[in-house]
């Protein structure tokens, strides 16, 4: 069993005392706590958690041990330990995907048994804290970079803008590989930016695509900008840079591509600021050291429509998004594709993502998963593996939403109080498979509208969404249709059109076989100094960053 070390460093006056620790999202309700506290220059801990109602509790069993401490010139510093997993329900189980860290001072050391205050100020940071040990990348020498970036655009004064950009690659007279590429926000302009994408239109070299500088246009496109539709860079809150493997780069120049590109920012303005500056967008690293293979970005999941809806009042509805045999069997390359990144994406509801892998209706490992999601926090993940995916597999995303808090459905579609539910996988060797994505097929969920009593008045799905009562009954119903029925299908190149096939009504992929899942092996009341002697020492240096950050940051209140 291994055992994961901590290091704590804070500023505590006097009297204080120090609470470190993890919730499923940052709340310091339900939160796994270590208390710190001093005496005479000395440390000591405890192993708590909190309730409901924020009354701290003294752990039955305290898994967390003290390595030393000390407390000198009003600077505490801490190192200790616990096992990794400690098979106790009110320890937090740090898995693979996103951790929230919350840490506060506090005045006076907390009592268990007592309300923390809620003037108490607690510090929150997201991290991934288990990543993959992966080799250091490749940076050939000549590796150059360029910025795609609004030209200084004045950010709308509503909710939510999708900014659409249109300007050109620098002029490469041979194909260039890009091997990393990473967000660029305008200092300042955290609260506003969602994420970007940068799209490369796939038209001839020679065409000169329609310029445009403006909000994104649902309608009424020129025949360019329909082509500008691959993926060749993006980013989100939360992500940082990402480097490709050294089997692949994304292929960028030369005589037989386009070097119109364009650059998608998706703004979010719920205050309605007026006279905000932007010139965000995506740096791209370039070489001409081509590598074995070209990488493409692929969207699975569910069709951005309102086809798919979240009730309101639900604490947990899945939303599942199908790319089916059928569409990998006829799209993807004979010897498929390896996926080495993932980013997961969601707005403001989404509280768990994954993907699911199948091969002939067996169930194969995850691609990926985050228990923990935050729309805050959307980082593209490289892959413990590379996942190879054959054509006939299916891959099947779901994203588990909260709604408890909204009175009025939840609608799929581009606003960020609408939701989505994607996965963008990043993968080599390229192929022309763009979109694999799902909704419910459209008879289905008329027939659906139908049971539920939704209004007759209108054909608009929005207004007949809005127009059910929502009982128990029917949400249920409703949670079965999106896994059981019929679905309508994407299974689209890069250009937006669909592979040859009848893709209206298809069948949900059937599991024969799922997969169990892994146990913890734990077992009943292991006293911790049983497995002392055989744990294998982990080291998280990103716990070193958290305590930094820890030291400075006590902004954030819950």
């Amino acid at each position: 069993m291994a055992r994961i070390y901590f290091e704590l460093s804070a500023t505590v006056l006097p009297g204080q005392g120090l609470m470190f620790g993890f919730s499923d999202y940052g709340d310091v309700t339900g939160a796994d706590l270590v208390v710190l506290g001093t005496h005479f220059g000395k440390v000591n801990l405890k192993d708590c958690w909190t309730d409901k109602n924020r009354i701290l509790r003294m752990d039955f069993r305290q898994n967390y041990a003290l390595t030393s401490g000390e407390w000198r010139n009003n600077k505490l510093l801490a190192r200790f330990h616990r096992r990794f997993d400690t098979c106790d329900p009110m320890d937090y189980a740090i898995d693979t995907g996103t951790t929230h860290v919350i840490f506060a001072v506090t005045q006076g050391p907390p009592q268990p048994g007592q309300q923390l205050p809620s003037s108490v100020k607690v510090g929150l940071q997201r991290v991934q804290l288990l990543k993959p040990d992966l080799p250091q990348p490749d940076i050939p020498p000549d590796t150059w970079s360029f910025d795609i970036l609004n030209p200084n655009i004045t950010i709308p004064a509503r909710d939510t803008t999708y900014w659409w950009f249109v300007t050109q690659l620098p002029q490469l007279p041979t194909k260039n590989h890009v091997i990393q590429y990473e967000g660029v926000i305008t200092k300042g302009n955290e609260e506003f930016v969602h994420h970007i994408e940068v799209f490369h239109c796939q038209v001839d070299p020679l065409v000169k695509v329609t310029s445009y500088n403006g909000p994104g246009m649902a309608e009424g496109k020129s025949p360019e900008l329909e082509a500008c539709r691959e993926v060749i860079g993006a980013w989100a809150m939360g992500a940082s840079a990402i480097y490709l493997p050294n089997e692949a780069g994304t292929a960028i120049g030369g005589p037989h591509l386009s070097r119109y590109v364009l650059l998608e920012v998706h703004l979010n303005n719920p205050k309605l600021k007026t006279g905000v500056k932007d010139s965000s967008g995506i740096r791209f690293r370039v070489t001409r050291h081509l590598r074995p293979y070209d990488s493409g970005i692929m969207e699975l999941g569910l069709e951005y429509t309102n086809k798919m809806a979240i009730p309101p009042g639900q604490s947990a509805f899945t939303l599942p998004g199908y790319c089916i045999p059928e569409c990998t069997s006829i799209a993807l390359p004979p010897n498929g594709i390896r996926i080495y990144a993932s980013q997961l994406h969601t707005h403001l509801t989404g509280k768990r993502v994954f993907t699911k892998h199948f091969r002939a209706g067996i169930e194969l490992p995850e691609l990926n998963r985050d228990n923990h999601y935050s729309p805050h926090f959307q980082e593209i993940r490289t892959l413990p593996r590379h996942v190879h995916v054959l054509p006939g597999d299916a891959l099947v995303t779901s994203c588990v939403d909260s709604t408890a808090n909204r009175s009025s459905i939840t609608l799929g579609g581009f606003s960020i109080r609408e939701e989505m539910c994607v996965n963008y996988v990043h993968y080599y060797p390229r192929c022309q498979l763009e979109v694999c994505k799902s909704s419910v097929a459209d008879h289905s969920l008329h027939r659906f509208f139908q049971l539920a009593n939704a209004t007759q008045n209108s054909d608009d799905v929005a207004e007949r969404y809005k127009s059910v009562d929502w009982t128990p009954s029917k949400v249920a119903s409703l949670q079965k249709l999106y896994q059981h029925a019929p679905i309508s299908m994407q299974c689209n190149t890069s250009s937006g059109v669909r592979f040859p096939g009848y893709w209206s009504t298809k069948s949900v992929p059937r599991i024969l076989l799922p997969r169990k899942s892994a146990s913890t092996g734990c077992v009943k009341d292991i006293p911790w100094k049983a497995t002392h002697q055989s744990c294998k020492v982990y080291y998280l240096e990103t716990f070193y960053m958290v305590m930094v950050t820890m030291t400075h940051n006590f902004a954030s209140k819950i």
